[in-house]
C-alpha cells in the first residue's frame, strides 16, 4: 500500500512542478547545421514515431539504434536520454555509463547536469550504491549559482527516485543570497512524495508564511495529503504543524483560518469554534463564520458545540446582525436535545421562554422556528391543542413567504390529525400540494395524504399516490412512500383484516394512544396472525415498548423481527432500530457494530446502508 501510496504521490508532484521542468525539456540547439528541408522534417517524424512505438512494445534493442541514431542526427537531449533509457532496460550498463560520461564531457549546456543525473542512476541500477552517494554529492557541490539549473536538477532527481539529494539541492539553494529563492514548495513535494508528511506539511506552512497568495494552493496540497492518509500519520503531523505556527504567529490571521480549515476536515469542532472566538475577539468580524459552524455542528449532532457557538452570538451584542438567527438556532438546538425529556415543568418553562423570544423578535420568516417549535410542545407535550391550533391559525394572513406558510399549515394539518379531525387535515395537507406541487414539502404534504387515507382505511387511494411519490426527487419521501406501499400491496393481497387492523394501530401510535395501539395488534395476532403482518406487528411493538423506556423488551422484539423474519422487508429497518438502540439507550457498543455490520452485509440494497456504514465506522474509531 505504502509503495503505490508513494508512486501516486511522485505522480502528482511532478505534474505540479514549475515550468522549469518543460524549460529543461527544451533542445539545445543542434551543434550542426540540420537539413531544414521538408522530406527531412517528415523523416524525423517517422524516425520517431518508430522509434517510440519499439519503445512501447519494449523492443528495447530496436528502440536504442533508432533513438542513438536521432541523436547523432539532431543533437536533441530527448533521443539520447530515451537512447540511455533503452540501454538500462537492456541492462547494458557499461555502454549507458560509457556514453554518458563522453557526452559529460563534450556538453557545456544545462543538460550536463542531467546527464550526470542519468549517470547516477545507473550507477544506481548497476548495484553500486557507494559510487551514487559519492557521485551525487559532488555532482551537487559543484552546480553553478543558478535557480533555473538548481530547478532543473533537482527535478530530474526526483524523477529517478533520488528525492533525498533534491532536497539536498534545494537546501543548499535555499542558502545562497543571489538566488533569493526559498524552494519551501519544492521541497514541500520532495518530502510528500516520501511520504515524509510532517516535513511537507512543515514546508508548505513556511512557504505560507513566506508568500500568503499561496493560501488556497496550499490548502489544496493539505486536503490532497489528507485524502490518502492511509494511517492516520497525516492528520497527527498536521494538526501538530498547525497548531505549533497558530501559538508562534498568533497575530497571522491565515494560519489560525488554515487550522480551522483542518479542524472541519476532521471534524474537530472545538478547536474550529475556539479559534473563531480568537479571531473574532481580535478582529470583530466573524459572527457569520461561527454561526455557520454551529449549523455545521447540529447537523453532526454535535450540539454543545452547536450551542456554545450561539452562547457566544448572543451573549455578544443583542445589535449583532445574527443575533436572531443565534436566538432560534440556539432554541431548535434544545428543542432537539430535549427529545427524550418527560417533564411538564420543563416543557412549560421552555414554551414560555419561546413565546418571549417571539415577542423580543416578532414573527417573521427568520422567526417562524420558534412558532412551529411552540405550537409543537403545547400540542405533543403538554396537551394545550386548542392553543397550539390558534397560534397557527393567527399566523397564517401574516406577511411571511410561501415556503413558511406551508409550513405552518403542514404542522396545523398534522395536530389536526392528531386530534382526530381527519377531514381538516386532509384539506391542509391538499393545499400545500397544490401552491408546492414540485417541492419537497410539496412531495412530504402528498405523502402524509397518503399516510392518512391509509389511516383511515383508503387502500386503493392510498397506494395510487405512493407508487407516484416512490420516484420523488426527495430520497427521505421515496423511501417512506416505497416502504408504506409495500406494507399496503403484501398484507392487502394476503389478508385485508389484518391490514385494517395495522392500519388503525398505527393511527393510534400517531396519536400517542398507545394502549389502545397495543390492543389492536394483539387482536391480530390472536385472529389474524400470519408470515405476512407478523413482522409489522412486532416491530411496532418494538416501538411503543421504546417509547415507554421498556429497553430490553424492545430489544427482544427488533431481534424477533430479523431473526424470524429475515425476509421481510422490515428486517433491515429492525437492524437499523436496534442498532441505534443497544448504542444509544442499552450502551453496547460491540452488539450495536454487529447490527450494523449485519444490515451492510446481508442486505446490501438496502436504503439504510450508508447509514449504517457511517455508524460502524463512528463506532469504530471512537
Amino acid at each position: 500500500m505504502k509503495k503505490t501510496l508513494r508512486l501516486l504521490f511522485i505522480v502528482i508532484a511532478l505534474m505540479s512542478m514549475s515550468s522549469s521542468l518543460l524549460l529543461a525539456q527544451e533542445p539545445v540547439l543542434p551543434k550542426r547545421a540540420v537539413n531544414k528541408d521538408q522530406s527531412a522534417q517528415s523523416q524525423r517524424q517517422i524516425d520517431e514515431q518508430l522509434a517510440r512505438s519499439f519503445y512501447n512494445n519494449k523492443e528495447y534493442d530496436k528502440a536504442a539504434e533508432l533513438y542513438q541514431q536521432l541523436y547523432i542526427n539532431y543533437r536533441y537531449y530527448y533521443h539520447f536520454s530515451q537512447y540511455i533509457e533503452c540501454l538500462l532496460f537492456l541492462e547494458r550498463y557499461d555502454d549507458a555509463e560509457k556514453d554518458l560520461k563522453s557526452f559529460i564531457r563534450n556538453d557545456n549546456s544545462t543538460n550536463k547536469w542531467k546527464a550526470q543525473v542519468n549517470l547516477a542512476y545507473v550507477y544506481q541500477k548497476n548495484s553500486s550504491s557507494d559510487k551514487v552517494e559519492k557521485y551525487l554529492k559532488k555532482l551537487i557541490n559543484e552546480l553553478p549559482e543558478d535557480k533555473n539549473v538548481y530547478l532543473q536538477v533537482a527535478n530530474m532527481l526526483r524523477s529517478k527516485d533520488f528525492d533525498e539529494y533534491a532536497i539536498m539541492v534545494y537546501d543548499k539553494g535555499a542558502n545562497i543570497p543571489s538566488m533569493n529563492h526559498k524552494f519551501f514548495m519544492e521541497k514541500a513535494l520532495a518530502y510528500q512524495s516520501m511520504l515524509n508528511f510532517e516535513k511537507a506539511t512543515e514546508n508548505y506552512l513556511l512557504q505560507l508564511e513566506t508568500d500568503p497568495d499561496d493560501y488556497e494552493l496550499i490548502k489544496s496540497r493539505l486536503s490532497f495529503m489528507l485524502r490518502y492518509d492511509v494511517d492516520g500519520s497525516v492528520v497527527d503531523d498536521m494538526r501538530m504543524a498547525l497548531l505549533k505556527k497558530t501559538q508562534e504567529r498568533p497575530d497571522d490571521v491565515l494560519f489560525s483560518e488554515l487550522l480551522v480549515w483542518f479542524a472541519l476536515q476532521m471534524k474537530d469542532y472545538e478547536i474550529a469554534l475556539n479559534q473563531e472566538i480568537a479571531l473574532d475577539r481580535r478582529f470583530n468580524d466573524r459572527e457569520y463564520d461561527i454561526n455557520y459552524l454551529a449549523i455545521i455542528a447540529r447537523d453532526n449532532e454535535q450540539y454543545d458545540i452547536a450551542l456554545a457557538a450561539y452562547d457566544y452570538i448572543i451573549k455578544k451584542s443583542k445589535e449583532g446582525a445574527f443575533y436572531p438567527e443565534a436566538v432560534v438556532g440556539k432554541t431548535e438546538v434544545e428543542y432537539i436535545k430535549s427529545s427524550d425529556v418527560d417533564d411538564k415543568d420543563f416543557y412549560e418553562s421552555f414554551e414560555q421562554r419561546i413565546m418571549n423570544e417571539c415577542n423580543e423578535l416578532g414573527i417573521s420568516d427568520k422567526t417562524i422556528p420558534l412558532l412551529i417549535i411552540r405550537a409543537e410542545i403545547l400540542t405533543f407535550k403538554l396537551n394545550e391543542i386548542e392553543t397550539a391550533i390558534e397560534l397557527l391559525n393567527d399566523n397564517l394572513d401574516i406577511n411571511i413567504n410561501r415556503y413558511n406558510k406551508s409550513k405552518l399549515k403542514m404542522l396545523l394539518a398534522d395536530i389536526y390529525l392528531y386530534k382526530d379531525e381527519v377531514w381538516e387535515a386532509t384539506l391542509l395537507y391538499s393545499q400545500v400540494d397544490k401552491s408546492m406541487k414540485e417541492e419537497p414539502i410539496g412531495h412530504e404534504a402528498r405523502f402524509k395524504n397518503a399516510q392518512l387515507r391509509y389511516f383511515i382505511g383508503e387502500f386503493d387511494w392510498s397506494l395510487a399516490v405512493l407508487n407516484i411519490l416512490k420516484s420523488a426527487t426527495s430520497k427521505l419521501i421515496a423511501n417512506d412512500a416505497m416502504s408504506l406501499s409495500l406494507l399496503i400491496s403484501d398484507n392487502l393481497e394476503y389478508d385485508t383484516i389484518a391490514l385494517q387492523r395495522l392500519a388503525k394501530a398505527d393511527f393510534y401510535m400517531y396519536q400517542k394512544k398507545y394502549e389502545l395501539a397495543e390492543k389492536m395488534l394483539d387482536s391480530i395476532n390472536i385472529y389474524n396472525p400470519n408470515e405476512v403482518s407478523m413482522p409489522y406487528l412486532l416491530i411496532r411493538k418494538a416501538q411503543i415498548a421504546l417509547d415507554r423506556d421498556e429497553y430490553q423488551l424492545a430489544d427482544s422484539l427488533y431481534k424477533r423481527v430479523y431473526q424470524g423474519y429475515s425476509d421481510s422487508y422490515i428486517a433491515d429497518k429492525a437492524l437499523l432500530e436496534n442498532a441505534i438502540l443497544l448504542e444509544k439507550y442499552l450502551n453496547n457498543k460491540e452488539a450495536a457494530m454487529e447490527c450494523y455490520a449485519k444490515l451492510i452485509d446481508e442486505y446490501t440494497a438496502s436504503v439504510y446502508v450508508a447509514q449504517a456504514r457511517n455508524a460502524y465506522r463512528r463506532l469504530r474509531e471512537n
